[in-house]
C-alpha cells in the first residue's frame, strides 16, 4: 500500500490558502485568485490587485484593492524600494506573502492611501523641478 505523497507545491498551496483564511476571519480581507483581480494605477506602474478591503468602515462595505509594500512602493516612486506610508487613513493589514526569499510579512495598504502618497511625492517632485 502506498502513501500519498505531498509536494512542495500542495505544501505551499495549503500555506497560502490558511494565510488567506486567516486573514479573511481576522481583518475581513479577501485575497483574490489567479487573475480575477483588476489592474490598478493610480501612480507610477500598474498593479495587479491581489487582496480586497471587505470591511464597512461606516459608509458601507469598502471594496478598495489593498496593495502590498512592494506594490506601494512600484506605484509611488516606480521602483521596489522601502516604502512606509507617513499616516495612512486605514490601518495597514499584517499579512505573510510568498516572496523569492519565502513567506516574509508585508503590511496591505488601502489604495486611496498609496494615491495620497503618490500625490504628496508628485506635487514634491513638481516643487524641486520648478
Amino acid at each position: 500500500m502506498s502513501t500519498p505523497t505531498v509536494t512542495l507545491n500542495d505544501l505551499i498551496a495549503t500555506q497560502l490558502s490558511e494565510i488567506a483564511e486567516d486573514v479573511w476571519k481576522d481583518h475581513s480581507v479577501l485575497r483574490i485568485t489567479g487573475d480575477n483581480g483588476r489592474m490598478i494605477q493610480p501612480g507610477e506602474v500598474a498593479v495587479m490587485e491581489r487582496w480586497r478591503c471587505e470591511v464597512d468602515h461606516g459608509f458601507g462595505l469598502c471594496g478598495q484593492p489593498l496593495l502590498t509594500t512592494e506594490q506601494a512602493a512600484l506605484v509611488v516612486v516606480g521602483r521596489s524600494w522601502d516604502f512606509a506610508l507617513e499616516k495612512p487613513a486605514h490601518e495597514p493589514v499584517w499579512v505573510r506573502e510568498l516572496t523569492a526569499e519565502g513567506l516574509e510579512e508585508t503590511a496591505l495598504f488601502h489604495l486611496t492611501d498609496v494615491t495620497r502618497e503618490f500625490e504628496q511625492v508628485r506635487k514634491a517632485r513638481l516643487t524641486w523641478t520648478t
